[in-house]
């Protein structure tokens, strides 16, 4: 048997297809200096945003619904249109966020995009260890 999904769930996973197909187009469309302003303001450091109890379940239901929905997605849905489309529906709930990009280079140079709210990593939390922080922004 199935498991029932929420209205509340089904609706955030809506929200969060929609709005990962918006950021793939930004991404497509829209020079990085122009995203920036959407990202925040740029910090120096990387600071670990403190842990808010009343908040978390928040988080944790946004990067529940943005994982199921880069699944059912046919565009590209990475790290960048991840962060992206969870920062977007973090602001609108006026709660604060960090995304972070990061580099790794070995044989070849990798980046990496992830988001933190709320001391979770809401986005690209699983690697985002072996990558270098270069930019970060807050929201």
């Amino acid at each position: 048997m199935r498991n029932k999904i929420s209205i509340r769930n089904l609706l955030l996973f809506a929200e969060a297809w929609l709005l990962l197909a918006m950021a793939r187009l930004i991404l497509i469309f829209i020079p990085f200096r122009k995203i920036a302003r959407l990202l925040g303001e740029k910090i120096a450091t990387q600071l670990p945003l403190p842990s808010t109890k009343s908040t978390q379940p928040l988080q944790q239901n946004i990067r529940i619904a943005i994982s199921r929905a880069s699944k059912f997605s046919p565009w590209r849905t990475a790290c960048f249109e991840q962060a992206l489309a969870a920062k977007i529906m973090l602001k609108n709930r006026k709660t604060v966020s960090i995304v972070y990009f990061g580099v790794r280079k070995k044989n070849t140079t990798l980046a990496h995009a992830w988001l933190e709210s709320g001391g979770i990593t809401v986005t690209g939390g699983r690697n985002s260890s072996l990558f270098s922080v270069i930019a970060a922004f807050k929201s």
